[in-house]
């Protein structure tokens, strides 16, 4: 009787999992109502959310900068902000493909059409992989909003703020055993490598990054009833927290644009101090474009380049670092107090607007500086040929601006600013050097030359176990300026270039590359260390839609699983019972 009524309840259970998980399904997976519209638990009309918003709420701005709109009046909402950012928390967790993400990315459709953008979803499909090589297929959905520009409209200004969210939480907390790796975020940050993803809980992700997200939105409206000479695109990412795979999917399926994008400014995590503008040096005239905004505005920002020191090592942490490693000038505003980040914390309550409307403040600025730039002229470069001998040769060039900001690419490898009058060896072969100058309003000039060396180098080096091994990392890796040892100083070449400047960064080409490290002591003795990595970039993939990291576990299998072995053990139970009855039965016979 007690199997039969195991059985019974098993099915039953079976059956009803079997409806749950469909339901679930059939929500995350489902396309977007093109008629929904947002219900959120408070007034969204433009009125104090917060009783304790003051006058500073709406900030206005008389803009007198060069730029051909000789005078630009914005006012920024605060109240405006907090709303904006409220209704996107309010739709919870936003994982790639789930259905919050799906109707946050309506609200953000909404919000870009009412700013009179010309508004896209652009659906994509990734592979992802996970910490133990398991792959996933993801979907997502950009949010890409688009504004024409006048006389120069073919190049392209983006502001970009990712609107997905995601929760992390510590083996610690006991929930390590459950959530395992194959639900981890790919490629977690060396700092989190014992972190785990919690599939169960609902952060907003208020912080990271809704607040973003409606900076973005009322820079759109601010600026709606006026017209620049650049294109604007203001797009929403999905799948930030998978590893960058919405703007990953928007700059591989766009590789028409890429010479015509003259800047980025990516809106991530600013609803806390201190502010930092994170830049490479490659990118610099971009980053004193915004600090010298800030600076007008009274607003305390820090231009920050991360600190590589003591090591090499990839940087993995916000979308304008895919567009850094398609060399396309971009810029992140951010905090680095993280204590909320990716936890139930992050909520509006933890969030000062007032912060957010400076950044909103500042992001504006900056635009309308570089959307209408005061001058479209571009720098002027002359690359001088020069003479090969032994495998060495003098780099000489003459830009026409002498604030530009140089980088200078070999075979297509950007490897920052060198400066001219400089020597440097390179590898046997046919090589193109290509000097690239920028100026303040994002105007670019170039000269390239082909240069031949048809010697092979000859440099002899002593190798020591005792050096420090130097790897690369993802696609842009930082090298450092002094070695452990004081007195020694340091050299890099890179597929047989160099030497390079020390504290600089590398932004790799797709392919396998050589980056060679080698030291010379106060003796002259010199000490070698040498790494080769495949530096491959993943493509996306269109694929079919299969997508357990959208959605929450599905109790089929499992219990499907638990019936078979209680199924198992009945037989097993019911087959022992009849042995021993049989047995039973012989031994009354026998008796």
């Amino acid at each position: 009787m007690s199997s039969r009524i195991l059985f019974i309840t098993l099915a039953t259970l079976l059956f009803l999992s079997s409806f749950t998980a469909a339901t679930i399904e059939n929500l995350d997976e489902r396309e977007p109502s093109s008629n929904y519209t947002v219900t959120p638990s408070f007034d969204t009309e433009i009125g104090p959310v917060n009783k304790n918003v003051d006058a500073l709420a709406a900030y206005s701005f008389d803009s007198n900068m060069q730029h051909n709109n000789t005078s630009i009046s914005f006012d920024v909402s605060q109240t405006r902000l907090e709303n904006s950012t409220r209704i996107i928390s309010s739709f919870g967790e936003r994982k790639i493909g789930s259905k919050n993400a799906a109707e946050a990315s309506l609200f953000i459709k909404d919000e870009m059409e009412k700013a009179g953008l010309q508004v896209s979803l652009d659906n994509f499909s990734a592979r992802v992989r996970t910490r133990d090589f398991n792959y996933w297929n993801v979907s997502g959905t950009n949010v890409v909003g688009i504004k024409e520009g006048k006389a120069l409209k073919d190049e392209i200004i983006l502001v970009t703020a990712h609107y997905d969210s995601r929760i992390i939480v510590h083996p610690e907390s006991g929930l390590k055993d459950i959530f395992d790796s194959e639900i981890r975020k790919p490629y977690l940050w060396p700092v989190w490598s014992d972190t785990y993803i919690c599939e169960s809980a609902n952060g907003t992700g208020a912080d990271d990054n809704a607040g973003g997200v409606a900076c973005m939105l009322e820079l759109a409206r601010v600026l709606q009833n006026e017209s620049f000479d650049r294109t604007i695109y203001f797009i929403a990412f999905s799948g930030e927290e998978y590893n960058l795979l919405g703007s990953q999917a928007w700059v591989e399926a766009h590789p028409e644009l890429k010479d015509d994008i003259v800047a980025v400014i990516n809106v991530d995590s600013i609803g806390n101090e201190p502010l930092y503008v994170e830049y490479l040096p490659q990118n610099a005239w971009l980053k004193s474009v915004l600090e010298n905004e800030a600076r007008d505005l009274g607003i305390k920002i820090q231009c920050d380049i991360p600190d590589y020191s003591n090591f090499i090592h990839p940087l993995i942490g916000g979308d304008h670092e895919i567009f850094w490693e398609s060399d396309i000038p971009a810029v992140a505003i951010c905090h680095h107090n993280g204590r909320n980040f990716h936890k139930l914390s992050d909520t509006v309550d933890n969030i000062d607007f007032s912060i957010v409307r400076n950044v909103s403040v500042l992001t504006a600025k900056s635009l309308i500086y570089l959307a209408s730039p005061y001058e479209n002229q571009a720098p002027f470069v002359n690359v001088s040929n020069p003479e090969v001998s032994g495998a060495s040769f003098e780099l000489l060039y003459n830009v026409s601006d002498p604030e530009a900001t140089i980088d200078i690419f070999f075979d297509n490898q950007s490897l920052g600013n060198l400066q001219s009058g400089r020597n440097f060896s390179l590898p046997e072969g046919k090589h193109t050097i290509k000097v690239l100058a920028t100026d303040c309003y994002g105007n670019r000039g170039s000269d390239s030359i082909n240069i031949v060396n048809e010697e092979k180098q000859n440099r002899s080096f002593e190798l020591s176990d005792q050096e420090i091994k130097y790897c690369g990392g993802k696609y842009i890796i930082g090298y450092p300026e002094n070695s452990v040892d004081s007195n020694r100083t340091l050299y890099y070449y890179l597929d047989g270039f160099g030497p390079l400047d020390t504290g600089g960064f590398l932004v790799l080409t797709p392919c396998s590359h050589n980056l060679k490290i080698w030291s010379e002591d106060e003796n002259g003795v010199l000490f070698m260390e040498n790494e080769t990595s495949d530096f491959n970039k993943y493509s996306m993939e269109m694929i079919e839609i299969n997508n357990p990291i959208a959605d929450r576990k599905n109790p089929l299998l499992f219990l499907s699983c638990l019936f078979a072995i209680l199924a198992v053990i009945a037989f097993y139970e019911k087959l022992i019972k009849k042995s021993f009855l049989g047995q039973k039965d012989s031994e009354v016979k026998k008796k």
